[in-house]
């Protein structure tokens, strides 16, 4: 049987009470003489009134029978029933559109959400699109201007020779340089200046900030004593010394691995030793760092006498104190130059110890990287291309006419290139009698964990300028990584990978989860070369580059799971999870990122807007962020995108692993040249579970075998 619905039986009852009505005002009107013939119709239905049929007067004679009309009326009782079901129908719909009104504002508020997603999607689409272009059209945006760096220069001319911080022909970006008139070599050492010079030191500063800058260096180590007020003065990152390196790279070496410091004068150094451990992690003291001054090797006194260094006859000498310092200490295996000077050497150490070897050109290319545009993955063509030229620039070029009669080191005219021709030449005769060794290979630990990359992510070759080597490991699943804690079994397969690894001739060695930074001191302990299983190794090379009271974005894939992790990442990594200069926030709240945790292909055109928009939110609440760290080694394909839209720079697992490769790799730029094969530019293919016996390819769960 049919039930009628609420609103059709509010309809016949509305029907039935204006019929009602009509028939009460007709017996009013109606003479008595045609009661009867009233009468006689009230036993069927009233027909239809006619709108052309004139009415007929009825009237009626109340009777006092409690409601009931005389001579067969209408009964009222059932009037007052159907009004008072109406009543209580007007009730119910007046809650139901109620709900409803309720319902269209939240669905209202949704549509306004999603449109205004849909909106940046669209605009981002737009600009990328415009780009791609060549910027045509009216919606065409200025691209950004390719980043550079800006050096402040000691009271101190001297010649330099390329890989040195003072020549533009150690970078591959522009490079500005401004002279500190009163801050000598001698100042710097002993690490104080006076109030007059530290004004200069603030101006030259602020003069490169001005030129637009990215970051800011000093062209002599010593400078490592006036970082903490550079940082003060500077918004942009500022490392005024290689140092600002040690706690990086102790990080991925072993507690029983030794670094070799090499600097000008040892002696000297170790006057620093204060500054050096609260701002640098760089204890003089601890046995982990072996320091060795350059003074008497033959040639380099040119250096403290401000004259040309003989390189064709330094380099050799460098060579010679460096085996002959491994060989008395077996345990290093890594090399830091601290002098600005030293660089030069770099690519010869390499060469001829297979150690890798950091400088102050590493730092620098480290810090630039961050607001570079990453030509392999991401948004692309939103910044100009470096155009291969350098400012010419002059000692006590940039200074006004009476900061340079404060010079206490004299414009001198520099030498011609004849020189520089000689100085090539003879590096030239040392590189065609060395033998080639192969280009360096990044190893990558991965999970049982089976998933589509994104070219930016860490498991897709297209992430890489380099060779690699992939090796998974049976049984450590998402979950257990995320726990911090193997499995006997996993953890004997953990220790043979990375032994696998390093065996194949993996230069450096990281994870494909950032949640493997739990298992970096196993890591480390098994392998002689540097491993860094998570991004957040960098986090103190980061923080130091920015005043105290400035603050770090750390981006994870979800928040409350890397907290647990503290304790390794502060003893690791030197990050304290509870300090305030870090904000971490997850993205798991962004529309599409939701695929990382189900395993499935990440659509990075779709979640790019909702990461840019949550990011340009949170600066907004914290407007002294100065620096970004992608811990999730599935987010650095939305790297460049946060680069261009916050202008800020953006550190991730990639620019990680480009920054340990960049230790074993031969600078074309200066130094030991084509010592080393070039990349072919091919990646081998890699299925998850290659690599593996069949024993092992039975253990892997996400495999199903």
């Amino acid at each position: 049987m049919h039930m009628a619905s609420p609103i059709d039986r509010l309809d016949m009852m509305e029907q039935e009470l204006m019929q009602m009505k009509s028939m009460r005002n007709n017996m009013q009107m109606m003479p008595m003489a045609g009661l009867q013939m009233m009468q006689s119709q009230s036993a069927g239905m009233l027909p239809p009134l006619n709108q052309t049929q004139q009415p007929q007067v009825v009237h009626i004679h109340e009777g006092g029978n409690g409601g009931t009309s005389s001579g067969g009326g209408v009964d009222t009782a059932q009037h007052q029933e159907i009004m008072k079901a109406h009543k209580e129908m007007l009730n119910a719909l007046k809650e139901t559109q109620s709900s409803h009104s309720q319902l269209l504002l939240q669905h209202r508020d949704l549509e306004k959400q999603h449109g205004d997603l849909l909106k940046a999607h669209k605009d981002l689409i737009q600009k990328m699109a415009t780009m791609s272009t060549g910027g045509k059209g009216a919606a065409a945006k200025k691209k950004a201007k390719a980043p550079s760096l800006g050096v402040v220069r000691l009271d101190y001319n001297y010649p330099p020779a390329a890989g040195d911080t003072d020549s533009p022909a150690s970078y591959g970006y522009d490079v500005f340089y401004r002279a500190t008139p009163g801050l000598t070599f001698e100042a710097a050492q002993a690490g104080q200046f006076s109030e007059e010079v530290e004004r200069r030191f603030a101006e030259s500063i602020k003069y490169l900030e001005a030129r637009g800058v990215n970051a800011i260096t000093g062209d002599c180590g010593f400078m490592m004593a006036f970082q903490v007020l550079a940082r003060k003065i500077a918004s942009k990152p500022v490392f005024m010394s290689s140092m600002v390196q040690c706690p990086l790279i102790s990080a991925a070496m072993s507690e029983t691995d030794e670094i070799l410091v090499l600097t000008a004068n040892g002696d000297s150094l170790r006057a620093q030793k204060d500054v050096l451990l609260s701002h640098c992690g760089f204890d003089v003291k601890n046995h982990k760092f072996i320091i060795r001054g350059c003074q008497d090797v033959p040639g380099f006194e040119a250096v403290a006498q401000g004259k040309k260094v003989p390189l064709d006859k330094v380099q050799p000498g460098i060579v010679k104190m460096v085996k002959a310092t491994l060989k008395k200490n077996p345990k290093i295996t890594a090399i830091l130059s601290e002098c600005s000077e030293l660089p030069a050497y770099s690519d010869a150490l390499r060469h001829h110890t297979g150690l890798p070897v950091w400088d102050i050109i590493t730092a620098c290319d480290f810090y630039v990287s961050a607001f570079q545009d990453n030509p392999r993955f991401g948004v692309d063509d939103w910044q100009n291309a470096w155009d291969g030229d350098q400012e010419d620039y002059e000692f006590g070029t940039h200074l006004t006419k009476d900061d340079k009669a404060k010079l206490i080191s004299k414009v001198q005219e520099q030498k011609g290139k004849k020189e520089k021709a000689k100085i090539k030449n003879a590096l030239d005769k040392i590189k065609i009698s060395a033998a080639k060794t192969s280009f360096p290979k990044l190893g990558i630990l991965r999970l049982d964990y089976n998933y589509p990359p994104s070219a930016g992510d860490v498991d897709c070759p297209a992430s890489y300028g380099y060779d690699l080597l992939y090796r998974s490991v049976p049984g450590f699943t998402f979950e257990m990584c995320q726990s911090g804690k193997l499995s006997p079994t996993v953890e004997k397969d953990f220790i043979a990978a990375l032994k696998w690894l390093e065996k194949k001739g993996a230069s450096i060695i990281t994870g494909d989860c950032g949640f493997m930074m739990a298992f970096q001191p196993i890591a480390r302990d098994v392998v002689k070369v540097p491993v860094f299983m998570s991004s957040m190794v960098q986090c103190p090379m980061i923080s130091v580059a920015f005043d105290k009271y400035d603050k770090i974005l750390i981006l994870t894939a979800n928040d409350a799971t890397l907290k647990p992790q503290k304790e390794t990442l502060l003893s690791h990594c030197g990050f304290d999870v509870d300090d305030n200069r870090f904000v971490i926030r997850g993205c798991q709240d962004v529309p599409g990122f939701d695929a990382v945790a189900k395993g499935e292909k990440v659509n990075v055109e779709y979640v790019t807007p909702g990461i840019v928009k949550m990011v340009k939110k949170l600066l907004e609440q914290f407007p002294t962020i100065r620096a970004i760290n992608l811990e999730c080694s599935e987010l650095p394909p939305y790297a460049d995108a946060l680069r261009q839209e916050t202008k800020l720079p953006v550190f991730d697992a990639i620019t990680a692993a480009d920054y340990f490769i960049s230790a074993r790799q031969d600078n074309p730029r200066f130094g030991f040249n084509q010592w080393q094969c070039d990349w072919d530019g091919e990646h081998d293919e890699y299925e998850l579970g290659d690599n593996l016996s069949d024993s092992e390819l039975a253990r892997m769960e996400s495999l199903g075998r």
